[in-house]
């Protein structure tokens, strides 16, 4: 009888209809997303042969996050959010869709990749602050861990099916099809939040976007809590990147279109067991000291990638990955989401979404650069070393990240982000449904 009271609690963020509409989106945009990024990744391996040109893939899908997630955030505080990642899903389908004419035709070359990669990045950097801004006005203030768990669980689904799937439409029907396949997602994600209503957000009176921009910037260096909990994720994105190299490796263990598919999807398998055992947990305390052991453990999994002979080991370790990343991505986000008011939450996400969505492609970049000069496991190895130390540093340093209340409801930085908002614009949460 007690696990039925269970389920429903893990899955309640799904009882509300406009976040259960938002979670179809997610799970088709992020399918798109893994879609695309595996099937570039195998198609500059098949064109160039070089793990070098692989890990620039990343350089080209970070530059536009490092450019543009600042003014992505400045938008999604003034705009309607749910109409700016609409405006973005059909972009990224057209563009998909133009790279699966040129493959069908036998058109492509290396620079269309890189250009739709950047272009990609581009709009995905314009509007991923604005999905998880609004993310808060979708459930009630108790259901956010949850909310963000299943988000977390989504994400990681897609990317058991996407690589999965691009694996098997690649060895049986080509590139092209599984980019025609990614546009149609895309698509289907953009009609999918048609009936979403939210808040549109409003520019305080004769606020510049520049001044805008700085007001977030000001709001994430005053908090060192969220500063220590965006370097941690840092550490594991940067320092210890990996899915650059899968295609080397599965070219190493003879296992082929198939079996890189199945390395680049064990991640996905391990987060969602990750978020399965946190949303059992609720809204816990001690979410710094997951998210520092959560990383300490990644670093850990990708010493057994490193060195691991067998596809089957491989797979394990990889799966690995994934758990640790979900163990402190989860704590990790739903905290900075708690800290920070609503009125600077698009520009705090962007701040976020900045560090690891240049963060990723920066360690594909310097994961191939590695690889290129030592080899892929020694590169690993490396950087697993550098994320570790990292980690260990910085928890001995910051105090914060063991508050036994942090990102609760008695944080006492979200009382304060609360008193802000009052002292500003009536009593918090007014505006609020």
């Amino acid at each position: 009888m007690t696990s039925r009271p269970s389920l429903r609690q893990a899955l309640g963020a799904l009882t509300y209809g406009n976040y259960r509409r938002f979670a179809v989106s997610l799970l088709l945009t992020s399918l798109g997303v893994q879609l695309l990024q595996t099937s570039i990744l195998w198609q500059v391996h098949e064109i160039t042969g070089s793990a070098l040109l692989l890990g620039l893939t990343g350089l080209a899908r970070a530059l536009p996050h490092m450019a543009l997630s600042l003014v992505g955030g400045v938008i999604a505080d003034r705009v309607d959010r749910v109409r700016l990642i609409q405006i973005g899903q059909v972009a990224n389908a057209v563009l998909v869709l133009a790279l699966a004419s040129l493959t069908f035709t036998g058109a492509v070359e290396i620079w269309h990749l890189y250009l739709i990669t950047v272009l990609n990045s581009s709009f995905t950097a314009l509007t991923q602050p604005a999905r998880t801004a609004l993310i808060p006005w979708l459930i009630p203030q108790g259901n956010l861990v949850n909310a963000v768990a299943l988000n977390a669980t989504i994400s990681q689904v897609s990317q058991i099916a996407g690589p999965a799937a691009a694996g098997v439409t690649i060895a049986t029907l080509g590139l092209g099809s599984a980019y025609a396949l990614n546009g149609a997602l895309y698509g289907l994600a953009m009609v999918s939040i048609l009936w979403i209503r939210a808040p549109v957000p409003r520019a305080s009176d004769g606020e510049s976007p520049w001044r805008s921009l700085l007001d977030g910037l000001i709001f994430v260096r005053s908090k060192p809590v969220i500063i220590s909990l965006l370097a941690l994720d840092a550490s594991a994105t940067v320092l210890g990147s990996y899915r650059a190299l899968l295609p080397i490796f599965a070219t190493r263990l003879g296992v082929g279109a198939e079996g890189y598919g199945l390395l680049s999807a064990a991640p996905g398998i391990g987060s969602v067991i990750g978020a399965a055992v946190l949303l059992s947990l609720g809204d816990m305390r001690y979410k710094g000291l997951y998210t520092l052991f959560g990383v300490l453990a990644y670093s850990f999994a990708l010493v057994l990638l490193a060195l691991s002979p067998w596809f089957l080991l491989t797979l394990v370790a990889a799966g690995l990955l994934g758990t640790t990343n979900s163990v402190q991505m989860i704590p990790r986000n739903s905290a900075i989401l708690t800290i920070s008011p609503d009125s600077l939450r698009g520009r705090v996400e962007a701040f976020r979404s900045m560090l690891a969505g240049g963060g990723t492609p920066l360690g594909y970049m310097l994961s191939g650069g590695l690889a290129a000069a030592i080899g892929p496991p020694l590169a690993l190895l490396v950087g697993a070393s550098a994320c570790a130390l990292f980690v260990v540093g910085i928890g001995l340093k910051r105090r914060e990240l063991r508050d036994p209340e942090l990102g609760t409801a008695k944080d006492p930085d979200r009382v304060q982000a609360a008193g802000v908002i009052e002292s500003e614009s009536g009593p918090a949460g007014a505006r609020r449904p």
